[in-house]
């Protein structure tokens, strides 16, 4: 209960004293000595408007004000039309001023010289994360500027394991028949599409050794000339290499072509494979839970899956709700036990009769290919004469159930599902050995590459999540840091994260100059890119208008439409009070409507 509350409680608690004091004390009078009615009614309404008026004068009612309204001029606000307003403020980010504005080092400056600001107008291209905290829930409308000519929007992904095949997405705003092309960092052509209608654009390429890199976005318009470059940052990942155990029910093509990819990968492999009869040939250990636990992921046909005893299924199950992964290959219909013993991990898939998929081969352009593939290696060298060529057409029976895989294969073709800490998944590809016969090993590993990623054992050290981009100058946000950590820029500067308390993980960085940073704690270390104040200028002013949208969005009321209160003025009420005070502290004290009690008479 606040304070307002108790002063209520208090005063009506005394008026109801009061009020029943003076009933009780007519009803027990006498009637020789009773007042008169119209007495006592009185000192009742006295006592009642008294309790009243000193309520309101220890908390006067609000009132209706004229409503304060800031315009505030960011960068971009030049030629805008500024909104009516009592005061109009300019950022350091504006340019010109119109006549009147007032020139604010920040937000909060501005808003606590104009205290009376109960709504906000934003012209321009927005807040900087420096002044979106001032806003502090009170009203805002936006008037944005149109955005400058380039790139607006670009998703890349955060982390990838060497080899993998990644995308880098956005859109473009500004240019007509706009053509984004993707360098490789040494600047060989590695992808280029024409952005459709809407500006959006979809680029890939393949990751290469672990490290942190710089791939560049490249805008031209309609009559090739360059409009903009942006730096996209690719952190390949050097994490340890998986380990792999390859089970299949009897020799076969895939098994021959999965081991080929497990050592070009790098990974940590052991494999077996069986003739019937308890005869075999390979070096993976037995299915218990001592062995299990020493694996990332397992691969598993379903031959040798039908092949397995209860004690080993139990084994597999217990090691992938622990966290293992499984991936189970049936390139025909799963057998009824195979589906039964899915559903009870909780995966219940359902097929389709078997479809036709031929792989997208990449660029027709020699030059552009072996950028998008790689040099090859000694034994399996760069072939031109894949420049154009289809790859082989193959063939799967299309899933239904759990999760779709994220890859270059069809949704249907590979689907998960989490069963306690780990995932289990079912792929019905027939035939990928085709593939590296055919020279296309790169896009055999993609697929592989692709459902191990997915399914595998997740390690114990998660990285930090940075939220948004990184800028000289601005302020940008971390998560998921130790208490311990730091931040190295490149000239050598070392300087710690300031933790958010609006948060239980997150800390702010103030970076001061571009280049590759490396945030460093107990867990491990890793890079990230800050851009330069001036580069991907119209990805910045995108960001600027997104998150002041967020915040018009998020705020109660607009400026038109906001009513602004204050409290009312005090005096009259307790001069009122006063007024009325007297009068009750005057009737009690006067003779008026009190019965005259006779002197008793004196005896003869």
């Amino acid at each position: 209960m606040n304070a307002d509350r108790w002063l209520l409680v208090v005063l009506v608690v005394g008026a109801a004293l009061a009020v029943l004091r003076l009933a009780v004390g007519h009803l027990r009078a006498t009637p020789d000595a009773r007042p008169a009615a119209w007495r006592t009614c009185a000192l009742v309404a006295l006592t009642l408007a008294s309790t009243v008026l000193l309520f309101r004068g220890l908390l006067p009612p609000p009132v209706a004000v004229e409503r304060g309204t800031l315009a505030v001029l960011t960068a971009g606000a030049e030629g805008l039309a500024v909104p009516a307003a009592e005061t109009v403020v300019a950022l350091p980010e504006a340019g010109d001023m119109p006549p009147g504005a007032e020139r604010m080092p920040d937000l909060a400056t501005a808003l606590r010289r104009h205290a009376d600001a109960r709504a906000l107008v934003v012209v321009g291209h927005g807040l900087d994360a420096r002044d979106r905290d001032a806003v502090d829930g009170r009203a805002l409308a936006f008037v944005p500027a149109e955005l400058p000519a380039g790139v607006v929007e670009l998703v890349a992904p955060d982390h990838i394991g060497a080899g993998a095949r990644f995308d880098v997405r956005g859109r473009v705003a500004g240019i007509e028949a706009a053509r984004v092309s993707l360098m490789d960092p040494a600047g060989r052509l590695v992808s280029n599409v024409e952005a459709d209608d809407a500006g959006r654009f979809r680029l890939d390429a393949t990751a290469r050794e672990a490290g942190a890199t710089l791939f560049d976005v490249v805008v031209h318009d309609a009559d090739a000339r360059e409009i903009e470059r942006v730096q996209v940052p690719v952190i390949v990942d050097a994490a340890a290499p998986l380990r792999v155990l390859l089970i299949a029910g009897a020799p076969n093509p895939d098994v021959r072509a999965l081991r080929r990819w497990a050592e070009d990968a790098g990974l940590r492999l052991r494999w077996r494979t069986t003739f019937g009869g308890g005869a075999g040939v390979g070096d993976a250990p037995a299915l218990d839970a001592a062995s299990l636990a020493q694996q990332d992921l397992v691969l598993l046909d379903a031959r040798a899956w039908d092949g397995l005893g209860a004690g080993a299924r139990a084994s597999l199950l217990t090691a992938v709700r622990g966290g293992l992964g499984l991936l189970i290959h049936t390139p025909q219909a799963p057998s009824a036990a195979l589906r039964g013993w899915l559903r009870s991990a909780g995966l219940t898939i359902e097929t389709g009769r078997a479809v036709d998929w031929q792989p997208d081969v990449g660029p027709d352009d020699v030059a552009r290919l072996r950028a998008w593939m790689g040099p090859g290696s000694d034994d399996a060298p760069f072939d031109p004469l894949l420049a154009g060529k289809a790859a082989p057409t193959l063939a799967y029976l299309p899933l239904s159930g759990g999760a779709a895989a994220p890859g270059d294969g069809p949704s249907g073709m590979m689907r998960w599902q989490e069963v306690g800490h780990g995932r289990l998944g079912v792929v019905t590809l027939a035939d990928s050995w085709q593939l590296p016969l055919a020279g296309r090993a790169d896009l055999h590993a993609g697929l592989w590459s692709g459902w191990a990623g997915t399914l595998a054992r997740v390690g114990d050290v998660q990285p930090p999540r940075f939220d948004g981009e990184f800028r000289v100058g601005t302020r940008s946000t971390v998560c998921g840091l130790d208490a311990d950590a730091r931040v190295h820029a490149p000239d050598g500067t070392t300087s710690t994260p300031v933790p958010d308390p609006a948060t239980n993980d997150c800390a702010g960085i103030w970076p001061t100059v571009a280049g590759w940073h490396r945030v460093e704690s107990g867990a491990g270390d890793w890079p990230f890119l800050v851009r330069a104040d001036g580069a991907a200028v119209s990805l910045h002013v995108a960001a600027l208008q997104s998150a002041t949208r967020a915040l018009a969005r998020a705020s109660d009321a607009t400026p038109d439409t906001m009513t602004a209160t204050r409290p009312g003025r005090a005096w009259p009420w307790l001069l009122a009070w006063l007024c009325v005070t007297a009068a009750l502290w005057a009737l009690g004290r006067a003779r008026a409507g009190r019965n005259r009690v006779p002197a008793p008479s004196s005896g003869a």
